[in-house]
């Protein structure tokens, strides 16, 4: 028996070195480059030859030890774990992070270092740049169908919720379908109090040894299917739920991704009943799937009937019913041109044509209920705002956009937190009230323009943001002569003005032509509005 919390096995691996960080110097790019690609075997290969090097140091040693244990589930031996973990090979045992056969160590569980990306609050105490995640050893090491009660690690779709996620000091937070817990671990560094839901009690005992192996006592676990466990409302709502939609003639279960319903209808019950929970200026962020057809090709944002409640939709990938089927068959592990493949396509191909589906839909859903009064907020400059949340009027709006996340050193949720800022305010004004407003262009942007060789003037003008998604906008002469020109010292009408003589066009219509062009590019996070007064 031993006394030592499970914080103290956290602190271990941290100075042994067991940081995302330290681990991509150990095995060196390449290996880092296949891991990325789920091909494990170059990292196995590098921890086994360290372990064999008489030359190798205790540290290096350690840290192959560790990584074979908890990251790729090798049998090691139970003298080598002990001589880095020292007195909390205890600990982890009793916790049931460690199973002992004869004179070999295994880990029934990853636990796995997680560098935390910009945005989220650090320095809380030493090593806080780094949490330890608990799940099931997934694809990366083990080549069977993930199916049952499979609790998932931290992938794709859970880190770019992270992403996604504003981090201002909130009240009480929710993470709904917690699975490990990384969001709920990562909400406690700035809610008073969080709430974790999740249908799966493996899941939830999972993250509960998340949260104490990295000293997070803030956290209450509750048991239940989605908002079940929620009657009180809250400040900030996250999920990644199981949005995949998955045949129900399917005879294999992935609870993890699959909430068991059919089509998209998990998420129509959940982005539908979020406003319900939302306290006044509470806002959600959520990830999910739905799907379209010719006759329907609505998103989320038609699915909210709270109309105190703004929604805001960001659809980043559409797929056809046949691609969408490869991508989570084989997700699940199923070998491709096998029996169970070709069935597979089948079932999920019919699935979709009964619903008459034309794609399927990847996108983030934010959404934030009205405090009840003006808040006064000002979008001051790129990525960041006075305030979260802006009661000037409520607003729906859905967008495509593909392009691939561009620099965002306040991290993307500031940069998401100004441009739902600024749609608000832009649903509650007419054009006059654009006219009358001088905007600042956002200080990332970069024009670009292009000339036919001979040609003294450009065939075309782009203008390209280097926060954000990165996105680039087609400017003509006379809105390329604004966004040079907008420091917030002339307004839109007066600048109309100006250009109208020096390209000598109507002031009127290039007054109306601007007011359009500057609503769209101030809803993308371009051009900021000077509405402090």
């Amino acid at each position: 028996m031993t006394d030592l919390p499970l914080t103290h096995l956290g602190d271990t691996l941290y100075r042994a070195g067991y940081t995302e960080p330290r681990l991509r110097q150990f095995w060196g790019p390449a290996t880092s480059e296949a891991l990325a690609r789920n091909n494990a075997a170059p990292a196995i290969h590098h921890c086994i030859d360290v372990l064999a090097a008489e030359s190798a140091d205790a540290f290096d040693r350690g840290l192959a030890s560790l990584a074979l244990l908890f990251h790729f589930h090798c049998r090691v031996a139970v003298a080598d774990v002990r001589q880095v973990l020292g007195e909390t090979f205890a600990t982890a045992a009793e916790a049931g992070l460690i199973d002992i056969e004869a004179d070999e160590a295994i880990a029934p569980f990853a636990l796995t270092p997680y560098d935390l990306p910009v945005g989220v609050p650090r320095g809380l105490r030493s090593g806080d740049e780094n949490l330890y995640l608990v799940a099931d050893h997934g694809t990366l090491v083990t080549p069977d169908v993930l199916a049952g009660e499979y609790v998932l690690g931290l992938g794709g779709a859970g880190r770019t919720l992270v992403t996604l996620t504003p981090r201002d000091q909130v009240g009480v937070s929710a993470d709904i379908g917690t699975g490990c817990g990384i969001q709920a671990l990562l909400l406690a560094r700035h809610s008073r109090r969080v709430i974790a839901t999740d249908i799966s009690h493996r899941a939830l005992h999972l993250a509960a040894l998340s949260a104490e192996l990295n000293g997070v006592s803030t956290i209450e676990f509750r048991h239940g299917s989605l908002l079940e466990p929620l009657p009180e409302p809250v400040d900030l709502l996250v999920s990644n739920p199981p949005f995949v939609i998955t045949p129900r003639t399917t005879d294999t279960t992935f609870e993890y991704r699959d909430a068991g319903m059919i089509g998209d209808a998990l998420v129509r019950e959940l982005f539908s009943a979020i406003p319900s929970v939302l306290a006044p200026g509470g806002r959600s962020v959520c990830l999910g799937n739905w799907e379209t057809t010719s006759a329907d090709k609505r998103g989320p944002e038609a699915w909210v009937g709270a109309e105190d409640t703004s929604v805001l939709v960001i659809e980043r990938e559409a797929l056809d019913p046949v691609a969408y089927a490869e991508t989570w068959i084989r997700d699940g592990g199923i070998p491709r041109a096998t029996a169970a493949w070709n069935a597979a396509v089948g079932e999920w191909l019919e699935d979709f044509t009964s619903r008459s589906v034309e794609q399927v839909v990847f996108g983030y859903v934010l959404m934030a209920r009205s405090t009840g009064q003006d808040a006064g907020s000002t979008a001051t400059s790129a990525g960041t705002s006075t305030s979260p949340q802006v009661d000037d009027g409520v607003f729906r709006a859905r967008e495509l956009v593909t392009s691939s996340p561009a620099n965002n050193p306040h991290g993307l949720a500031e940069f998401l937190t100004t441009v739902f800022a600024i749609r608000s305010w832009l649903s509650s004004v007419g054009p006059e009230e654009i006219a009358a407003t001088a905007f600042t262009r956002s200080p990332d942007l970069v024009e670009h323009r292009h000339f036919v060789p001979g040609q003294s003037e450009p065939s075309s003008i782009t203008l390209e943001q280097g926060i954000g998604f990165g996105q680039v906008f087609d400017l003509d002469t006379a809105l390329a002569g604004f966004v040079s020109v907008a420091d917030g010292t002339l307004t839109v009408r007066q600048t109309a003005g100006a250009l109208a003589q020096l390209l000598e066009v109507d002031a009127t219509a290039l007054e109306d032509q601007l007011i359009a062009q500057v609503r769209a590019l101030a809803a993308a996070g371009v051009l900021l509005p000077d509405i402090a007064s």
